[in-house]
């Protein structure tokens, strides 16, 4: 019974996962805000990427939304577009095109990841560089500005690139 108890207490501790180091300062809140147009082929192009970092990032406590600023959207077809390409977090067209101007937004896809606790900007451009120009998908991605901005979030740590030249369907 003893041995039990001493590896209760003394061994098992040892194999669990370390323990994160805990600031006595709050972290910072951020939301990822997805700018998107339905019917833009580059927006589709990006559904699956897009998943995938709400997948990994969400659960580090990094809010996301989706905007679908284009005046001649409708609620059909968001509601549609949401549905076909599973998006897995809140989408909406109120306010969009104000919140798109708001962060000098004028492609889709183009994202801004904005600090909540500073009312900052902290990055804000491309999701990555699958697109060289309108047209022209490069045939292997090789930099992903937004999951290193996220990255740096999860680990407290400064962003490098703040902010690049998103390439997509332009805004009406």
């Amino acid at each position: 019974m003893r041995i039990l108890f001493y590896l209760l207490i003394f061994v098992l501790p040892c194999f669990a996962a370390p323990a994160r180091a805990e600031s006595s300062a709050p972290r910072d809140s951020f939301t990822v805000y997805f700018f998107l147009l339905e019917d833009c082929k580059i927006t589709q192009a990006y559904t699956d990427k897009i998943r995938d970092i709400y997948q990994e990032y969400a659960r580090d406590s990094i809010g996301f939304a989706g905007f679908f600023p284009n005046p001649g959207s409708t609620d059909s077809g968001v509601t549609a577009f949401i549905q076909k390409y599973e998006i897995p977090f809140a989408c909406t067209r109120t306010q969009a095109y104000a919140r798109a101007k708001a962060f000098n937004v004028s492609v889709t896809p183009e994202v801004v990841v904005f600090n909540e606790t500073r009312q900052t900007m902290a990055y804000q451009g491309r999701i990555d560089n699958m697109f060289e120009r309108v047209g022209q998908r490069r045939s292997v991605v090789t930099s992903h500005e937004l999951e290193a901005a996220l990255y740096c979030i999860r680990h407290n740590k400064p962003i490098q690139i703040p902010k690049t030249r998103a390439i997509g369907c332009f805004l009406n």
